[in-house]
């Protein structure tokens, strides 16, 4: 599958959703209905290689991430093990006036026998959008229930 682009929005600051996002350590707490435990196996100041054990089409499943972050605003994520192995997606976080314009660069690939269900690609790429979304909307609403500021 050729890489699929798509952008999102949020309300949030760029410096603040980039943290979120990044903050790999505590990203369980912003999405625990997908993601079930996170064990950093590698820890250096830009790469992380990471131990999920996340909830992926209804299933409960382990996968080892690797992810650079390249500061301020770049977030790139490699799937090492699982049926998603060789997928990768890039975030670029970009300030706007109303914000952070998130674009997502997404090379979705199945590995073993999800190969054969080739067809499900978009249903995943599907799903993924709607990670993302509740992502956004879990960020935003952690930042004002926590009655932090949305400066710059």
């Amino acid at each position: 599958m050729k890489n699929l682009i798509f952008c999102k929005t949020s309300i949030l600051p760029q410096q603040q959703l980039f943290h979120i996002s990044t903050d790999i350590a505590n990203f369980h707490l912003i999405l625990p209905k997908y993601f079930k435990s996170l064990k950093i196996i590698k820890d250096e100041p830009n790469e992380k290689i990471v131990l999920e054990k996340i909830s992926f089409l209804g299933f409960v499943i382990q996968v080892k991430t690797r992810h650079v972050i390249i500061p301020t605003n770049i977030h790139k994520v490699y799937i090492l093990t699982g049926p998603l192995k060789g997928t990768s997606f890039i975030e670029f976080y970009n300030s706007t006036q109303n914000g952070t314009e998130i674009i997502i660069d997404l090379n979705i690939k199945f590995f073993g026998i999800l190969q054969v269900f080739n067809f499900l690609k978009g249903y995943v790429v599907n799903q993924m959008m709607i990670v993302m979304d509740e992502f956004i909307c879990s960020a935003e609403n952690k930042i004002s229930s926590d009655g932090s500021s949305l400066i710059s």
